[in-house]
């Protein structure tokens, strides 16, 4: 009996001790698991729903991809939807970063960004997304969430790439540098292009976003700007505005200036806005007169031109 006592004891405590480690472990994990899941909830790169397109024009790999414009948009102050980006967001800076090419989302990482102010001060984002510049070709425009600097004593003055950033044709941007545009200066164009719409071309009909008439359309402008923009009135840019657009235009020998017959590509709080264009030739250059447009901050753009390139 004495035996049998002495030998089962042991067995059970064994079990006991197994049983709690099991335990133990188990709860270690889900400890683990829940700060994972805070630290994603409150530092991470967003993977929304993004568009893209089965063809990366060819013409892009003769072109260098650079980092072309740093909009410091909003100093403390992105409004309460944004929570709807990211939780955190709202209050916080926002600063609209545009490339010469789509991105490749699968190389984007916080730590890709390093912003330096102008007292030397070092930040990284808290949170990245393309949100709301989404669809087919428009991954050219990356939001940067955080907090950068303060208006006016301590702006953001600069953002470097610091990462293995690529864009989608495989160009790594390590290395790129640019000067933030600082808060109060008003939005401008950033890129532009021209393609025409091809049967393969992903024509979007919807309400928000809509592409140019069809039809009526023989070459399309697209212009990107250094963050979101709309009509100086808060209103969507619409009939009011098509004569403030000025293309130039090439046609054989002739050079002419010609303004949209409608504006596209809106109401869907992004960054592209389309000018539609009836008349054939090559889109050479486009120019908007001042005060056109207003960035979220309300500040009013100078006038601004661009050259446009081929998409193709």
């Amino acid at each position: 009996m004495f035996i049998q006592i002495r030998t089962k004891q042991p067995l059970s405590l064994c079990k006991k001790w197994k049983s709690n480690r099991l335990k133990t472990e188990l709860l270690m994990k889900k400890r683990i698991t829940f700060v994972a899941v805070i630290l994603l909830l409150n530092y991470c790169v967003s993977i929304p729903n993004y568009q893209l397109s089965s063809n990366v024009p060819q013409i892009e790999k003769n072109r260098e991809a650079k980092l072309i414009s740093a909009f410091f948009g909003l100093d403390n102050s992105l409004p309460w939807r944004s929570f709807l980006l990211w939780r955190n967001a709202p209050g916080k800076d926002g600063m609209p970063l545009v490339f010469s090419h789509e991105i490749d989302p699968t190389t984007v990482d916080l730590s890709d960004f390093q912003i330096t102010t102008k007292k030397g001060e070092i930040f990284y984002p808290l949170f990245a997304t393309f949100v709301p510049s989404l669809e087919q070709f428009e991954l050219r425009t990356i939001l940067l969430i955080g907090q950068f600097g303060d208006h006016p004593d301590n702006e953001p003055n600069e953002v470097v790439i610091v990462g293995e950033l690529k864009s989608r044709d495989g160009q790594n941007l390590i290395g790129q540098k640019i000067q933030v545009t600082p808060l109060t200066a008003g939005p401008f164009i950033s890129y532009a292009e021209y393609f025409r719409f091809e049967d393969s071309y992903p024509y979007n009909t919807s309400v928000h976003g809509a592409d140019c008439p069809l039809l009526e359309t023989t070459v399309v402008v697209r212009t990107v700007w250094a963050g979101g923009v709309r009509a100086i009135d808060g209103q969507e840019l619409g009939d009011r505005e098509l004569k403030k657009f000025k293309i130039e235009m090439i046609s054989g020998s002739e050079t002419f200036t010609v303004s949209p017959f409608k504006i596209a590509d809106i109401d869907d709080n992004d960054n592209n806005i389309d000018l539609c264009i009836a008349e054939q030739g090559i889109p050479k250059s486009v120019e908007v007169n001042a005060d056109t447009v207003i960035d979220p901050r309300g500040d009013r753009n100078p006038i601004t031109k661009m050259e446009i390139l081929s998409r193709w």
